[in-house]
């Protein structure tokens, strides 16, 4: 059995991911880090509903908190915090900053 050595670019440690339609790369963004507290809360409140809620490090009103952003009314935020049952409730207002930890 023959076997070829392909120049893989995951071979070389370089990631490349193409656009089906016009083999263009994709311009890739630090989701933690590219959007404000707000824009995140929004894209992650979106989420459908079939997808794992990502674990998330909140930080409201100078406390730290860790868990899932269950969802988001108005301007209030629902989070389920480690692996508890309970969803407690937050105002938008409170939020100063949201990391991505675990997706």
């Amino acid at each position: 059995m023959d076997v070829k050595k392909v120049d893989l670019p995951c071979a070389i440690g370089k990631r490349t991911v193409y656009d089906m339609k016009g083999h263009k790369p994709f311009n890739e963004k630090n989701i933690s880090t590219s959007y404000s507290a707000e824009e995140l809360v929004e894209l992650l409140s979106r989420l459908p509903a079939f997808a794992p809620k990502p674990v998330c490090k909140f930080i409201i009103n100078g406390r730290t908190l860790f868990g899932k952003l269950e969802y988001k009314k108005k301007s209030d935020l629902y989070i389920r915090h480690k692996f508890g049952k309970k969803v407690v409730q937050y105002d938008m207002k409170q939020l100063q900053s949201v990391d991505i930890l675990k997706y």
